[in-house]
């Protein structure tokens, strides 16, 4: 169990340097080296894309696709699911419009 505790600066922290154990870290670097330059590339226009739309949801969004309800649009499913491999799940799409991001992110 990880005890949390506020630092003088009102941080808060949990000391693990009596922990037994692992962390994995994957990075966005770890998750893109996976792919080749073209399959990152298309995973970004499909992102950029997704947020043109408004940022439906993966599940919409792929529906848009596959419908055919998008123009002259050359992306496919795997470019779709593919961010989310590398950056991870888009949270303005998974928590609604009205998400708010914390400053500093995304």
């Amino acid at each position: 169990m990880w005890v949390f505790r506020p630092s003088k600066k009102g941080l808060y922290y949990s000391d693990v340097a009596h922990d037994i154990g692992a962390i994995l870290v994957h990075t966005v670097d770890d998750n893109q080296s996976k792919y080749s330059v073209r399959k990152y590339s298309n995973a970004k226009k499909a992102c950029a894309l997704q947020d043109v739309l408004g940022r439906p949801s993966t599940r919409v969004f792929i529906k848009y696709v596959e419908g055919n309800m998008i123009p002259n649009c050359n992306i496919i499913r795997q470019e779709i699911l593919r961010p989310e491999d590398i950056f991870r799940p888009n949270l303005r799409s998974v928590k609604g419009q009205d998400y708010k991001a914390p400053h500093g992110t995304w």
